[in-house]
């Protein structure tokens, strides 16, 4: 079975790694609320196609005493998330992108 699934993600993913660039991730709790801060270092628009259906996204990467997370926001929303800003955003995790409640930039 595990190596069903090995193989299952592997042809799933071979097809989208040609394209530059790939995002493979998950949830493990969606619709919960959560807040991340941090210094913004990152913002990319993308589409990410499931199943026939296009879904806009914005990755956003936060650095915070030396780490760096990067979130995934359904839509365009680059223009809320300036570069070397430090941004704090509430949102509502998803399974293919969490939904922004509010974000506030520091001056």
């Amino acid at each position: 079975m595990a190596r069903f699934a090995a193989m299952l993600i592997l042809l799933l993913v071979l097809p989208i790694s040609s394209c530059g660039s790939f995002f493979v991730g998950f949830v493990s709790n969606p619709g919960g609320n959560m807040t991340i801060s941090g210094s913004v270092t990152g913002v990319s628009f993308a589409v990410f196609q499931s199943m026939g259906t296009s879904v806009p996204f914005t990755a956003v990467t936060f650095a915070s005493s030396g780490t760096a997370v990067t979130i995934n926001f359904c839509g365009n929303q680059g223009s809320l998330f300036p570069i070397n800003q430090f941004v704090r955003a509430n949102f509502t995790t998803g399974v293919s992108c969490s939904t922004l409640i509010a974000v506030s930039v520091s001056a």
